[in-house]
């Protein structure tokens, strides 16, 4: 057995000898570490410089504003550019000093536990930042505001009376950048948590399509299976034609989890042309979508189990004609859609199990739309019969079929 580590996947493999001897199968595993790699390029590596430089910016005005404003309280006003030279060397000596300060804290952390090596490290990297800015500020003030000292007086005196903010600062940017690195850590997890969530989402919902479109082609071939055992070759024709369009849409809709109204209407509408095919006049069929709701966005699939479940329970134990009404309408900001047979109604089927089409496509509501979404499964309101009435969140797309129409229209086939 061999492994191989590539840019992208893990590859396990095994040698033919072994194959040979073993009459067990094999399975060829790839794991793949894109998301591996794709997280640790995510995980932040530096500041930007021209954020530190707007950082640093800050302060550097705010001290050239105090400097202006005390010297002309004193009497002996300034320029404003001469008072900017002289405080902005030490404000943007940190900028400068600032990525190297950063690097310093990842190496030599300063966490539970905190180990004296690293206490040292930044002790003495906290004194050379301060002797490095106190020259600075010395060289830039010599030339800005002349002191009859000596340079090397002169930074000394800068840092000596400067020490106890120069260590403040250091370690507040130590402090800083671990808050800032946490920060971002944090929103990088809770964006693949999302990513993740949103994966966790689609695969469920893949699979429940996956459960749901078995079922219903099925429930169509026996239909087509029915015709042939009577010999009737024309109607036979005549559903496998529909089922080929019921299988064209089924590939169509890809992974897509939404559709159109209208696409959803001539899905559902095929479907039924079926089992009409296969029953006659025992089946009558009423469509009544607004045309304004054509592009209304609903979940694929959504209302053949409904619809399935009133063939099932009500117009196929009827000998006399049965109606099945699928209406849609607007209420306020959501779309309700409705499913009503004339059949036996709830009370008769009290003891059949909910069907795996009923329960997917209430799991499939419920994972896409959460609260916003409902599904409710009653006697009709005229006293004969189940309505269902499905009820979503109105979003509009793009119109893809014009099957629907805005009057009532009455399937024949």
């Amino acid at each position: 057995m061999s492994r191989t580590a590539t840019g992208r996947a893990i590859v396990i493999t095994c040698r033919d000898d072994v194959l040979r001897r073993s009459t067990h199968p094999f399975i060829v595993v790839a794991v793949t570490t894109r998301r591996m790699q794709q997280s640790h390029i995510s995980e932040p590596e530096s500041i930007a410089a021209w954020k530190i430089a707007a950082i640093w910016t800050i302060p550097a005005l705010l001290s050239t504003v105090e400097t202006v404003m005390f010297a002309r309280l004193g009497g002996h006003p300034i320029a404003t550019w001469r008072a900017f030279v002289g405080e902005a060397p030490q404000w943007f000596g940190w900028a400068a000093l600032t990525p190297a300060i950063i690097g310093l804290g990842d190496r030599y952390p300063l966490r539970r536990p905190v180990r004296l090596p690293a206490i040292a490290v930044h002790a003495a990297a906290s004194l050379g930042a301060s002797l490095v800015l106190a020259f600075c500020d010395a060289l830039v003030n010599a030339w800005v505001r002349p002191s009859p000292g000596s340079l090397l007086a002169t930074a000394r005196n800068w840092f000596l009376g400067g020490l106890p903010a120069t260590t403040l600062v250091y370690f507040a940017i130590i402090v800083a950048s671990y808050a800032w690195r946490s920060s971002a850590r944090l929103r990088r997890r809770e964006r693949e948590a999302a990513e993740l969530q949103t994966q966790l989402r689609d695969a469920q919902l893949g699979a429940l399509r996956m459960q749901l479109q078995p079922h219903f082609l099925f429930n169509s071939l026996n239909a087509v299976m029915a015709l042939v055992r009577d010999h009737d070759t024309k109607r036979a024709l005549h559903a496998l034609s529909l089922l080929s369009d019921v299988l064209r849409a089924t590939v169509n809709a890809g992974n897509a989890h939404e559709t159109t109204l209208a696409s959803e209407i001539d899905f559902v509408t095929r479907y039924l042309g079926i089992e009409q095919v296969r029953f006659g006049d025992r089946l009558r069929v009423i469509v009544d979508v607004p045309a304004d709701l054509n592009d209304a966005q609903v979940p694929v699939f959504i209302l053949q189990p409904f619809v399935e479940n009133s063939l099932k329970h009500g117009v196929l134990r009827e000998r006399q004609g049965n109606e099945i009404v699928i209406r849609a309408r607007r209420q306020a900001a959501s779309l309700v859609l409705e499913v009503i047979d004339d059949g036996r109604g709830l009370a008769s089927s009290s003891g059949a199990p909910a069907g795996v089409g009923i329960a997917n496509a209430r799991a499939r509501v419920d994972r896409m739309y959460g609260a916003d979404a409902s599904v409710s499964v009653h006697d009709a309101p005229h006293g004969r019969g189940v309505a269902v009435e499905i009820t979503l969140p109105l979003v509009r797309g793009s119109a893809q079929s014009q099957a629907a129409h805005a009057a009532p229209v009455e399937l024949a086939l």
